[in-house]
Order: C-alpha cells, then sequence, then structure tokens
C-alpha cells in the first residue's frame, strides 16, 4: 500500500479512538454496517463511518494492508472505491486526455470504483488546491459515469411511466442542466438578482457565489465567514441575507460588500433549511427541516420574521398531509408513505403558490391554499434537490447537491413554464 494511505489509516484510527461514543441506536447500526463489511473481507478494520443526508453511508476499512471505502445504502454495498496502478497503455490514454483538457494540474491518485454491473477509474487531479474528480473506463477511454444511487421509492423509468401531476413543469426532463464547478458541489440555497443572475451558498463554506447562467461559470465570490452550515439565500436589491441551519441569519450589502447585521430568531425548531421572501410585504419566511422541539412530530413550520425581529407562525406544513396528497394521486408509490423535510421553499410569481422542496425523498410539494400537489423527483436527476428560485415569467430552477465522490455532480437544472400543462 502507498505510503500515501497508511498515513491516513494511521491518522483515521488515531482520530477515531478520540471520537465520542455514539448513542445506542447508532451503535447498533454501526454494527449492522460492520458486519455488512466483513462479509466482503473477514478481519476488517474499521476507520470510519460518515453518514449523508441523501441515505448513502460511507464505510472506509482497511482488508490486509489495502484501503477500502465502501458506499452503502438500504443495507446494500453500492459501491467499493480502491487505489489502484493502472498498467502502463491505460495510463499512456490517461495522461494525454489530462494534457489536452488539463494542462497544469497535478495528477493525485487513480482509483478503482466498482458496483454491481460495472467498474471504471476514478482519476484526481489538484491546481492551486482546488480538486477535480475524472472518469475513466478500465482500458483509459473517457467515461461519463450516471449516478451510484437510486431512490428505493422511484426511479425515472417508474415515473415515465405514470399520470404525473400538471402544473406547468416537466420535471422529468429538464431545459437546461448548468453542472456545477467542483467548488459548489455542495450547492444549496440559490437565488436570482435583478439581472438574473444566481446567487448561491453551499454547505460548508461563509461565501456567496453568483454564477452567470449564460458565461457557464462563478463570475464572483463574496466571503462573509470562515466555515458553517449555510442552507439558503434571499436577494432584494443590494441586500442579501443568508440563513444558516440552526436560523442564524446573516444580512450584507452586496454593493459595499459589507456585513449588514445578523440576528438569531427564536425559531420553534432546531434545523432550518429554507427561506424566501413575501413578495407582498418582502418579509423573511423561514421553514423548518424538522419538527418543534415540543408539538407534534408530523409538524414542519412556517415563520414569519418581522421587521422588529419577533417572530410568528405563518403556517403549518404536515408530513401526514404530504404522504396523503401523493397516496390520492400517485397511490402505487405511497404505500409506505413519505419522509418530508423542507429543504426550500419560494412563492410562484405566477400563480403565488408555494413551492416547498424535500431532499428527504425527493420531493416538490406545491401549496395552493389548503390544496397540496406532490410530485417525486427521480434520483436520476435530482441526486439532493436543496435549493429553489423562479424567473419572473415562472421558469423554475432548482440546484441539486452532488455526492461527495464526485459522481453525481452539483447541479443547476432549469424547467420552463407552460401555464396548463
Amino acid at each position: 500500500m502507498p505510503n500515501t494511505l497508511l498515513h491516513r489509516a494511521i491518522l483515521l484510527l488515531l482520530l477515531a479512538s478520540c471520537l465520542p461514543s455514539p448513542g445506542h441506536g447508532q451503535t447498533s447500526d454501526d454494527r449492522a454496517l460492520a458486519n455488512l463489511v466483513r462479509e466482503r473481507c473477514p478481519g476488517a478494520d474499521i476507520l470510519r463511518i460518515e453518514r449523508s443526508g441523501s441515505g448513502l453511508v460511507e464505510v472506509e476499512y482497511l482488508c490486509g494492508t489495502e484501503l477500502v471505502e465502501a458506499g452503502i445504502h438500504n443495507g446494500r454495498v453500492s459501491y467499493e472505491e480502491r487505489e489502484v496502478r493502472p498498467d502502463a497503455a491505460v495510463m499512456e490514454r490517461i495522461d494525454k486526455t489530462l494534457a489536452k483538457q488539463y494542462a497544469g494540474w497535478s495528477l493525485d491518485e487513480v482509483a478503482l470504483v466498482t458496483t454491481a454491473d460495472t467498474s471504471f477509474l476514478k482519476v484526481e487531479v489538484l491546481q492551486d488546491g482546488v480538486e477535480q474528480n475524472l472518469y475513466f473506463t478500465t482500458t483509459g477511454r473517457k467515461y461519463k459515469p450516471s449516478a451510484l444511487l437510486a431512490s428505493d421509492k422511484w426511479t425515472l423509468a417508474t415515473l415515465h411511466g405514470l399520470a404525473m401531476p400538471k402544473f406547468g413543469y416537466d420535471l422529468l426532463d429538464p431545459d437546461t442542466v448548468y453542472e456545477m464547478p467542483d467548488l459548489l458541489r455542495e450547492i444549496s440555497g440559490i437565488a436570482l438578482d435583478a439581472e438574473g443572475r444566481v446567487l448561491c451558498v453551499q454547505d460548508e463554506l461563509g461565501a456567496v457565489f453568483t454564477y452567470d447562467l449564460r458565461e457557464g461559470r462563478i463570475t464572483d465570490v463574496l466571503r462573509f465567514t470562515d466555515i458553517g452550515d449555510f442552507e439558503d439565500i434571499t436577494v432584494q436589491g443590494d441586500t442579501i441575507t443568508v440563513l444558516r441551519s440552526d436560523g442564524h441569519l446573516v444580512r450584507l450589502d452586496r454593493r459595499r460588500r459589507t456585513l449588514i447585521n445578523a440576528q438569531m430568531p427564536a425559531l420553534a425548531s432546531l434545523n432550518q433549511e429554507g427561506l424566501y421572501l413575501d413578495p407582498a410585504t418582502g418579509d423573511h419566511l423561514i421553514v423548518s427541516k424538522d419538527a418543534p422541539v415540543t408539538g407534534s412530530a408530523d409538524e414542519r413550520q412556517v415563520q414569519r420574521i418581522g421587521r422588529d425581529g419577533r417572530v410568528k407562525v405563518q403556517r403549518t406544513l404536515s408530513n401526514a398531509a404530504v404522504s396523503q396528497a401523493l397516496a390520492r394521486d400517485l397511490p402505487t408509490l405511497a404505500a409506505s408513505g413519505v419522509l418530508f423535510q423542507p429543504s426550500a421553499a419560494e412563492i410562484h410569481p405566477v400563480t403565488k403558490a408555494l413551492y416547498v422542496l424535500s431532499a428527504s425523498d425527493r420531493l416538490l410539494v406545491v401549496l395552493q391554499g389548503e390544496t397540496i400537489t406532490v410530485h417525486p423527483l427521480p434520483a436520476e436527476i435530482f441526486y439532493k434537490p436543496e435549493g429553489l428560485a423562479f424567473l419572473p415569467n415562472g421558469d423554475m430552477l432548482i440546484s441539486s447537491e452532488g455526492d461527495k465522490k464526485g459522481i453525481a455532480k452539483g447541479s443547476i437544472m432549469r424547467f420552463r413554464y407552460a401555464a396548463g400543462k
């Protein structure tokens, strides 16, 4: 095993010894994961277990002297990744591609990714601290893998065979897909400025990114802090407001590039992911991902933040009501119910309906008054739908976070609005 991998394995072992003990439920789950790994490699040393909001669990372990990472979803191994040294002919083809398309980038490592039905090479290249993942067949030809995960509830093929809800969009066929650079692989909230540029935040960096759809690139970065879990964003003229997952709001002057203020509203839930503007009043509304600390576990609150900073519950959203709406319109998909955890929300500029995304179980929920319509979203298109915005004509943008392996890229998708369809 290369020294870099050995050093990494030793570091992971040391870190693991310093971590606090997990709770009872997680301990039993970790034991099941370890058993699954040891079925594939008896005597494996588990180094790290990492969970993501998409349901993927990444387990890193030593199999003898080989460092392996397994991606596990719903109790099954979706993929395994291990560092390899391709033969000279394969590396020659890869090097030629890198010389043409990534001149000046340095090769970091090559890994073999194995899934249930295929194998391919993942090549990591670096430049100025930025990492890019490229994919090749095992013979060294360029390769574009599909997402490793698909929803265990529905797939693109399943949804194509059903009469999907009609509210002006074909959500199974984006009109345009903008693939994000690695810096926005974990893109979460989005908002549109007056010039039609997309302002973005991502999960791990306190910065607002301006992405120009016409140029297909990041044109500005406004850094306001170091790290934090930032989930959504709004823009009013020169004022940008960013939501942190604990409800903390940061207001920035975009033109002067300065902090205006920050506030911590007294919210009923500990986890917030949606932030949108009331077009009539300009007030901000925060949508909770989880239930309130005290109250019904079924409830998700929409809370209005007044100009005086006071918090008022505007309305409540119900996980049970969403499940019932899905069962009404698409009964074959609703046998086990759904998990509704809002990840973004926005008011439609034409119909004035409230649109709410849920990255969990991949749903778009439309609330027109008390009427609820639910549209399932396939994982092949929406790996982790986190952001939502509308153009004035009703065209819809949905941002989707990519996976950590770089196989499912972060993206922004545009869906054209056609009223009555």
